[in-house]
């Protein structure tokens, strides 16, 4: 049994690693970086670019606009006049799960973000993606009622910036795999 630790068994091992590694290595290609093979990196940020984020009422629906139109451009605002268009439809809420007997308080609180969200391409007004994403983020409740409220606003926070990662996944994939 001396060629299981042997140096020439470990030699061998880790030279078939590296072969491996060698023969895999131009499988992959980047999603969002740039790729000199394929050039899909590029041509990705540029489509992403292309979206318009139509305008959401509320706190909660201008903070999910805001975090996508930054997902999608990487900060150089919402364009205007874009090939698509990204409709979304919000549902939040918050469940309880925990309760303190005695004072008949909550101790901890999840705060639901359900998102339905639709693109559309301008040029013939179809939709072109419908997709849900889902958020739930889960907190601890304060006996101090400013401390919990904003509490929940940060979850809020949390949570929409949850959902346009999502979205912005989603997105990707479609722009990566239409014809």
């Amino acid at each position: 049994m001396w060629w299981r630790n042997s140096t020439i068994s470990k030699a061998w091992k880790g030279l078939g690693v590296l072969v491996l590694a060698g023969t895999l290595g131009g499988c992959f290609q980047p999603m969002y970086g740039q790729s000199t093979l394929f050039g899909a990196g590029a041509k990705l940020r540029d489509d992403l670019r292309q979206v318009e984020v139509i305008e959401i009422q509320g706190r909660l629906g201008q903070e999910i606009r805001n975090d996508l139109i930054f997902e999608l451009t990487g900060g150089q605002g919402n364009p205007v006049g874009a090939p698509y268009k990204l409709a979304i439809t919000i549902t939040a809420g918050s469940q309880t799960p925990l309760v303190d007997v005695a004072s008949g308080r909550a101790t901890s609180e999840i705060v639901v973000l359900d998102v339905i969200y639709r693109v559309y391409d301008v040029s013939n007004d179809k939709i072109v993606l419908s997709e849900k994403a889902l958020a739930r983020i889960s907190i601890d409740r304060s006996q101090q009622r400013y401390a919990g409220m904003r509490a929940v606003r940060d979850a809020q926070n949390r949570a929409a910036k949850l959902v346009a990662e999502q979205i912005r996944s989603r997105l990707a994939s479609y722009f990566l795999t239409r014809t």
